[in-house]
């Protein structure tokens, strides 16, 4: 008796240490791909240099879940068609046309021609895989901090929210974070890329003054289906 008790607190003591996750099929709601879905983000970029004023720009980008096609893999793609305004008073015109896709295990954006590997299924905190996988580069260890959190952004609140950091560095000579927030139903709603290079002179070392770099934000102003 004393055996089989030990061996049910063994099981169960394996049990609770087991990540929470999200079932694949659940999990595909954090990236939704149907046509005539579009969300509109507020895009704010930043650059910066040295003994310069900084040079900040504001647009806004439509991304709209466009056509079904099959690629070349054999695999359903969609094309997300990208367009872009500087004002709210100006037409949308187009920007440029990615493609995205989700397979048993992963959800894929080619931005740019490059295939960047964006969630990985089933999802759970402390999930770990390179990014990189289906393009040259080098590995790009992404990670999962945060699930089924609650955020607002603007005036949109999201009950789920899943966040992926994407790189996350501090030190005395750079600074650097892209991390990307999806919700649950909606899609991408945020994204981060912050890379800032200080200066490594004498007179300027460890003062944390930007020698140059840039800083990227893109959030979610409002989403719909046409």
């Amino acid at each position: 008796m004393k055996k089989l008790y030990a061996v049910l607190f063994l099981a169960l003591s394996v049990w609770s240490c087991k990540p929470a996750e999200t079932e694949p099929a659940t999990a595909y709601d954090y990236f939704p791909l149907e046509k005539g879905n579009f969300i509109i983000y507020d895009v704010t970029q930043t650059q910066y240099a040295l003994a310069q004023d900084s040079v900040r720009s504001q647009y806004q980008i439509k991304e709209l879940v466009a056509d079904a096609f099959t690629g070349l893999d054999g695999e359903p793609s969609f094309r997300l068609e990208r367009y872009r305004r500087n004002s709210q008073q100006q037409a949308w015109a187009i920007d440029s046309v990615w493609t995205a896709r989700r397979t048993l295990n992963q959800a894929i954006r080619t931005e740019n021609n490059v295939p960047y590997v964006k969630l990985w299924f089933p999802i759970y905190v402390k999930q770990t895989w390179n990014g990189n996988v289906l393009n040259s580069n080098d590995p790009d260890e992404y990670e999962v901090t945060q699930l089924d959190e609650p955020l607002k952004i603007g005036t949109n609140d999201f009950s789920k929210t899943l966040t992926v950091v994407q790189e996350n560095k501090v030190s005395a000579i750079d600074l650097v974070n892209r991390k990307e927030i999806y919700a649950k139903g909606v899609g991408l709603i945020y994204r981060e890329r912050t890379e800032l290079y200080y200066c490594q002179s004498g007179d300027c070392f460890g003062q944390n003054k930007i020698d140059f770099g840039t800083r990227f934000i893109q959030q979610i102003s409002s989403y719909g289906k046409e």
